[in-house]
């Protein structure tokens, strides 16, 4: 049995929902608050978000914890155990998240000492909240065992993808076009990765929300768009190519 604070004592299965329902809660507000910091260029809002990190760290930890004893200590039927590794599952992958959103904030930091915005940044703001409405869908569609939702966050991971293809190339020109930009520009690139991995997280929580409710997996071809590993980029004025 699990006591959450404010609450009365709850069988272990209802409290390890409700104890991830608050771990994606604390994920999505972090990540928000790291999209809104890089915006504003807040830096309050930027150390907020990195210090929100340890209490997202505490409740993964929690989870695990009480996943596994589940599975160990309790005679589960089938949902049941699908119930708990789930849970391990996303649970991580919301872990995850959040070392994103602090990585954000971190990067934040630096760019609130640059004298001003690039124009790139942003097109990394809106692919930031982009992957932020993939995350907050699925963690609807999670709650409420959505099935047709999460296949829909799923399929859409590669408008994300096609997001960072564009702006890693833009940044990559804005480098070398000027180069008292790069140290800003590095930093965009290393953002926009961040926000481009939140969206396959979101895909990862929408694969094991149909595993739990279906017991089966995904069969199609997972989404993956990221074209930039084989990207040759061009110099200013020429148009890029794609190594095939």
């Amino acid at each position: 049995m699990v006591v959450l604070p404010g609450r009365t004592e709850l069988p272990r299965r209802r409290a390890l929902q409700v104890e991830l329902s608050q771990l994606g809660a604390l994920a999505e507000a972090q990540l928000s608050d790291a999209i809104t910091a890089f915006e504003r260029r807040d830096v309050a809002l930027a150390r907020q978000a990195i210090a929100d990190d340890a209490r997202v760290d505490d409740a993964h930890r929690l989870i695990e914890a009480e996943a596994i004893a589940m599975l160990s200590e309790e005679r589960l039927d089938a949902l049941g155990v699908r119930e708990a590794v789930a849970a391990i599952k996303v649970a991580g992958d919301l872990e995850r998240v959040g070392d994103l959103a602090k990585n954000v904030a971190k990067r934040t930091l630096v760019l609130s000492e640059e004298p001003k915005a690039l124009a790139v940044a942003s097109g990394v703001a809106g692919m930031g909240r982009q992957s932020l409405l993939q995350l907050s869908n699925v963690l609807d569609a999670f709650s409420g065992r959505n099935v047709e939702v999460a296949r829909a966050v799923w399929g859409a991971d590669d408008n994300i993808d096609e997001l960072y293809n564009s702006l890693f190339n833009e940044t990559l020109q804005a480098m070398m076009r000027d180069a008292a930009q790069v140290n800003a520009c590095t930093h965009l690139v290393f953002i926009s990765k961040n926000f481009e991995r939140v969206g396959d997280h979101a895909t990862n929580i929408a694969e094991a929300l149909y595993m739990l409710v279906t017991g089966k997996a995904l069969t199609n071809d997972r989404p993956k768009g990221d074209e930039t590993p084989m990207t040759i980029v061009s110099r200013p004025g020429e148009a890029a190519s794609t190594d095939q």
